[in-house]
Order: structure tokens, then C-alpha cells, then sequence
């Protein structure tokens, strides 16, 4: 079989048997954070790998990364992107719900740094009906709260999250004040934001958002994608040099 992915600077990304292919939000998303010195880092839902392999290449030679997901095939192929990948001792791929991770003694932790691109949608049960006849169950996960709701994400944040860690997530813009009030519920205040618009003067699409335990003024900026079809903008070339080949 033809090998389906995508290629960064410094790895490659498998994607034919994950639900949610290479995609601009994971790809922003991982290009945004900023690990400090983190140690432990936790991927939620991490399908591909491609968030936990973006923040290997940022990271030191000491700090471990763990990406679960309940897809088994997106966990089979995370596991081969690592393999061919310069960082394969430093990541563990495992196909577990975010849910039952604290049952895992040998996993459950503290972790330092928590990224997530999470499920977006509401459920549609007519659509899930149409979908589950296609064997399309992995897509629908991946793209409803389903099997992850943002009220139990964020629990399950809380749970496992240090007290001086950091979670990183994006979502629609549409989606995203809800979101926030619910993070706050948790005791996980809004750090800092990133509203991206596809075009300049177009709406908000997605926001960026990185959430700790301390309150503070959250800082909000902008970034636009493109300035003209299929050309990136420089704002957008910047954030995401490290890692797209024709940057």
C-alpha cells in the first residue's frame, strides 16, 4: 500500500488509518506551544502522534511524551511514526481513554504540559446513524463529544495536570467562551489566546488557548493565515517554520 502522510522538516506523519488526517489546527497548535522545561507531557487524542512528535523536536532529551487515543489503529500508527522518527525512547503511544488514564499506575502522573485538539462537534445522532452504516465510528469520536465531552476533558485536566503545568487547546471560535467558562469551573484560568482568521478582516475561525491554575490578565492576539489563496502569510510562515518543509 501507498504510504499517505505528510512530510515536516524533521519527521514524518503516517495518516491513512486515522480518522482526522494532517491538519492545519494540530499543525498551528503544536507550532504555538511553548514547553518551558517541561518533563512529562500528555496528548489527548493524539490520533496520528503528529502533536506529541512536534513538541519532541522542541523539547530536551529528558522530557517524555504520552499520547493516548481509543482509536487502536491511530495508536498503531503513532507508534510507527515514532519508530521513524528521531525521538521514538522518548514517546509511548496507548490505545486508552483519557477517562480510565488514572486507573494506569505506570502512566498516571502529574504532567507538566497537557495538549489537546478535541473533539468540536455536538452529537448528531441522524449523521451518526448514516456514518455508523459506513463504518465511520472513529471519525465520528474524533469529531464529536461523544466519547469526550469538554465538561469531563477538562476533569480529567484537572486530575491530572501539576499544579505549576499548563494545557494547551484549540477549537472554533464558536465554541470556544464556553469553553472557557467551563475551564474556570475547574479552578484552570485563560493564559493566553490566539484568535485565527483565515484571511485578514475575515471572521474567527479557531482560538488557540493555553490554560493554567493562576489568574491572571489573559493576553489575546490575532494571526491570519493567509494574505491570498494558497499563499500563507508571513505571521503564519513564522510561527510554523520549524516545521513545514517549504518554510
Amino acid at each position: 500500500m501507498a504510504s499517505v502522510g505528510f512530510q515536516f522538516k524533521h519527521f514524518y506523519i503516517e495518516h491513512s488509518q486515522c480518522a482526522m488526517k494532517v491538519g492545519t489546527d494540530s499543525i498551528m497548535l503544536g507550532s504555538w506551544i511553548v514547553p518551558q522545561a517541561s518533563k512529562n507531557i500528555l496528548d489527548i487524542g493524539t490520533g496520528s502522534g503528529l502533536l506529541a512528535l512536534m513538541l519532541a523536536q522542541k523539547t530536551a532529551e529528558d522530557c517524555n511524551i504520552l499520547g493516548i487515543d481509543i482509536d487502536s489503529n491511530a495508536v498503531l500508527q503513532a507508534q510507527i511514526n515514532a519508530k521513524n522518527s528521531p525521538w521514538e525512547p522518548r514517546l509511548t503511544f496507548v490505545h486508552l481513554p483519557l477517562q480510565t488514564l488514572r486507573q494506569h499506575s505506570a502512566l498516571a502522573q502529574k504532567f507538566d504540559l497537557i495538549m489537546c485538539n478535541p473533539p468540536y462537534f455536538a452529537e448528531n445522532h441522524k449523521t451518526n446513524q448514516q456514518n455508523a452504516a459506513k463504518q465511520n465510528m472513529p471519525r465520528i469520536q474524533a469529531r464529536q463529544v461523544s466519547a469526550l465531552t469538554h465538561t469531563e476533558l477538562l476533569q480529567q485536566v484537572d486530575f491530572h495536570l501539576a499544579q505549576s503545568g499548563s494545557f494547551y487547546c484549540v477549537l472554533p471560535s464558536d465554541t470556544s467562551n464556553a469553553f472557557i467558562e467551563k475551564a474556570l469551573k475547574q479552578g484552570l484560568f485563560l493564559q493566553h489566546q490566539i484568535q485565527v482568521r483565515s484571511t485578514e478582516g475575515a471572521k474567527i475561525i479557531r482560538q488557540m488557548m493555553k490554560f493554567s491554575r493562576y489568574s491572571t490578565q489573559a493576553q489575546c492576539d490575532n494571526l491570519v493565515i493567509y494574505t491570498q489563496p494558497k499563499q500563507y502569510s508571513q505571521q503564519y510562515i513564522e510561527l510554523c517554520k520549524a516545521y513545514y518543509l517549504r518554510f
